[in-house]
């Protein structure tokens, strides 16, 4: 399988929390982040194309530093019983 990402990941991974376009919260794990999108574990699949916005703490251990996100679902796989999702980073 060939890996179509243009940008390096970084390993980043930290409890989050994404909202879709209808209101839907779930807690998610981020994956990994790169210059335009974010991977994250989740345990139900969401639609590709599907409008995102993710929350998470990316504070170093006893500061808080929240960051919001806002994207659309560009990828999805199954690993065992959970979802491997690419969100793609919008750009407004």
């Amino acid at each position: 399988m060939e890996d179509k990402r243009h940008d390096r990941r970084i390993r980043f991974e930290r409890p989050a929390r994404i909202t879709t376009s209808v209101g839907e919260k779930s807690s998610v794990r981020s994956y990994d982040f790169s210059r335009t999108g974010a991977g994250f574990i989740c345990d139900a699949p969401l639609k590709i194309g599907e409008s995102l916005s993710m929350i998470l703490d990316i504070g170093k251990k006893g500061q808080s530093q929240i960051m919001r996100i806002r994207g659309e679902v560009v990828h999805q796989s199954q690993k065992h019983d959970t979802y491997l999702m690419g969100m793609r980073f919008s750009k407004k």
